[in-house]
């Protein structure tokens, strides 16, 4: 065993024949700029920013969240350019107030959520895992989320005060018990509806919904309250509240509206003038008129600018135009009402004086939808204003449109204004995005990498990983707008995964071995030419399809027909032994080490904890050489905690809730052949440290993994 100094850890990377390698050498950083360094000296430049405005590093964090708003619903992404057009038969409307939150900001053109539903891509935002490793799936509305790390708990072990407010969808209820509220789940404070199907509906009170503040039900003096406003009040009620008890502390409020979705339902009256602490939305808390807009005849304001719209129905302008629909009056006035209600909490926060150091997240669940909601009256059509924009697919489609969202970032204080960026990321990015700028390393469970790069321009950003998967009895929408190809398209499972600079889509999956259709989405983002079944795209389908297998667990209750398909191996030439690098410092929680910097590293023969030089724990990297095709058993335990990736599958969780000395087993299906390993472990305490990985197999009854199954790259230079 030998050891060094300066060298770091990582995951296992892509190198130039597909193959796993290790990452690149890093140098001691600072603990909370886990970056190389040209990022560590942007990051520098921009906290000398920080000092020289008297603000903290640590930024306040707004992730505001929409529901089933379209990418072409949003003016400077898409409804500009058709008012710009000037088609009469192609209608258009206006949000300037997002649009200058835009132009404050960045516009993250390729952002990706989980799943083309609601349920599932928020489950997958709050625990940083993409939906091969969720326990929420398919349409699981109102399954508890896990009791596993979330952007709330990992906040609020930085020092953030926490809270959740608006639609939730993830207690437990679905299955028999809430036991995953937002306050089981590291938020301090939750005010919103718990219920999925609550949030088809827009009026608390009068369509009788339950609304909770924490665990009480006040839904009984919430008259005439209009849920985006009840949400945008509140909200400014609990940021006023923080930033006056206790303003040095930085908050993360996750604002999830339940609009445009469901219900088209509209205001009761004109949003209030002004805005922030002196005008806009006001929380006065007094039953009955809980909020300053809670009079008037509900269900019946349409916002002016479109009230009297009208346009070319025919296409054929000699012909008198005709009235707007009142479903696209009202699809446009829930969308001006939010465009109102983010300038309103921008001004808050400028008046409290904490603008210039708020992240401000604008994003949605997932694409347009095409429906009436629960005992809805209207059903939207989002071909009226194209809110697909220059895609297909609505929501629950793996189309483009159904999956890439609208968002929208700003940060005064980090993000330079007015940029637009091409970064392919998505929702599981934020977890770790947040840590890093809280001052922590993300935990080891997370599929995400960092944004900060990209977000600041400081440093390289690292890729990411983009995967869905999905199912859902139906079709994608025959609208004439769509390719010939995907009119009608029968649904069922779906995957969709980004790989070597292309999208590859599978719909109507019947198993592994079926072709993903290949799009160049960066110049070709409706869809319309599949690069598939073209002989010089033949590798790039071998790893799309060999990577869905390598990169998620299957989830019972969410049965896909590849689950049992056995993953391959990795052709690369090894020598016997596990790299290893020890590293320095205390963690909360089993980290992703590759932002770490090791103070030692080595090679050992077999997974021993002993071996590591490094005080905060440490990382093996190898390869687990496996005798023959069948279903492996691996099973883990320690002394301390400890993660254990198997390719880019999460295998074994010995981490949140862990306790001493308890087992973590998995099986999985695998050919024959090396497989990248992957074992993150932070000792327990001050005694002796253990490690124990075992195994069984076809042939193999349960014993330890032996010295001749751990392997490493004869390359690696270890």
């Amino acid at each position: 065993m030998s050891e060094m100094a300066g060298r770091s850890a990582g995951c296992f990377r892509t190198g130039g024949r597909g193959l796993p390698v290790l990452p690149e050498v890093r140098r001691p950083s600072p603990a909370w700029l886990r970056a190389g360094f040209a990022q560590r000296l942007a990051m520098l430049a921009l906290l000398m920013a920080f000092a020289s405005a008297g603000a903290a590093p640590r930024p306040n964090i707004l992730f505001i969240l929409t529901d089933d708003l379209g990418y072409g619903d949003i003016g400077v992404l898409y409804q500009n350019s058709r008012a710009a057009a000037g088609d009469r038969h192609k209608p258009w409307f206006a949000t300037p107030n997002l649009d200058r939150f835009a132009s404050e900001g960045v516009q993250m053109g390729r952002h990706y959520c989980p799943a083309p539903v609601c349920a599932p891509s928020r489950a997958s935002l709050l625990c940083g895992v993409h939906q091969g490793h969720s326990g929420v799936r398919d349409n699981q509305f109102d399954y508890p989320l896990e009791d596993n790390h979330t952007l709330a708990t990992t906040l609020r072990q930085a020092g953030y005060a926490t809270a959740a407010i608006g639609k939730y969808g993830l207690d437990g209820r679905g299955t028999g018990a809430r036991v995953a509220g937002p306050l089981a789940r590291g938020f301090d404070f939750f005010f919103g509806y718990l219920d999925h199907v609550d949030s088809h509906f827009h009026y608390p009170k009068e369509d009788g919904r339950a609304v909770y503040d924490g665990t009480n039900d006040i839904t009984s003096g919430l008259d005439k309250c209009f849920s985006t406003d009840l949400w945008t009040a509140r909200a400014k009620k609990w940021i006023g509240d923080h930033q006056a008890t206790n303003p040095a502390q930085p908050f993360f409020l996750y604002l999830a509206y339940d609009t445009p979705h469901a219900r088209l339902q509209v205001p009761a009256q004109p949003y209030p003038g002004g805005g922030g602490l002196k005008g806009g939305l006001r929380w006065t808390g007094q039953p009955g008129a809980m909020v300053n807009t809670a009079a008037g005849e509900t269900d019946s304001w349409i916002h002016p600018d479109l009230a009297g719209a009208t346009w070319d129905d025919d296409g054929n302008p000699a012909t008198p135009e005709v009235p707007w629909p009142a479903f696209a009056r009202r699809h446009a006035t829930m969308i001006r009402r939010l465009d109102d209600a983010v300038a309103d909490l921008i001004q808050t926060l400028k008046d409290l004086g904490c603008d210039r150091n708020t992240l401000v997240v604008f994003t949605s669940d997932n694409g347009p939808h095409n429906e009436a909601g629960t005992q809805g009256v209207f059903t939207q059509d989002p071909r009226f204003f194209g809110s697909f924009a220059f895609m297909d697919g609505v929501k629950r489609d793996c189309w483009e449109a159904g999956i890439r969202m609208a968002t929208l970032v700003r940060w005064p204080a980090g993000i330079k204004p007015g940029g637009t960026n091409f970064t392919v990321s998505a929702f599981w990015d934020w977890l770790p995005t947040f840590t890093e700028l809280a001052g922590l390393p993300a935990p080891a469970r997370t599929d995400g990498v960092s944004l900060v790069p990209a977000l600041t321009g400081a440093g390289t950003q690292r890729p990411g990983t983009v995967y869905v998967e999905y199912k859902f009895q139906g079709a994608t929408p025959k609208y004439t707008e769509f390719e010939p190809a995907h009119r009608g398209r029968t649904r069922n499972q779906m995957q969709a995964i980004f790989e070597g600079g292309y999208m590859g889509v599978r719909y109507g999956i019947t198993n592994a071995g079926d072709l993903f259709e290949i799009y160049d989405v960066a110049r070709d983002p409706k869809e319309t030419l599949d690069l598939g079944r073209r002989a010089d795209f033949a590798p790039l389908q071998d790893r799309m399809r060999d990577r869905v297998l390598r990169l998620r667990r299957p989830l019972e209750g969410a049965a896909r027909p590849y689950d049992e398909a056995m993953i391959p191996p990795v052709g690369v030439k090894t020598v016997p032994g596990l790299v290893w690098h020890g590293f320095d410092g205390s963690f909360p929680w089993v980290p992703e080490f590759s932002g770490e910097t090791a103070v030692s590293h080595g090679v050992s023969a077999g997974l021993d904890a002993g071996a590591l030089a490094g005080k905060g724990g440490g990382l093996f990297t190898c390869y687990l050489v496996v005798p023959a095709d069948g279903t492996y058993t691996l099973t883990l335990a320690t002394e301390g905690r400890a993660f254990v990736r198997l390719h880019e599958a999460a295998l074994l969780d010995a981490d949140f809730g862990y306790l001493t000395g308890g087992e973590r087993s998995a099986s999985v299906h695998l050919r024959a052949g090396s497989h990248p390993l992957r074992v993150a472990y932070v000792p327990g305490g001050n005694g002796p440290r253990w490690l124990h990985l075992d195994w069984s197999g076809p042939g193999i009854p349960r014993r330890p993994v032996p010295a001749s199954a751990f392997a490493r790259e004869a390359q690696s230079g270890l």
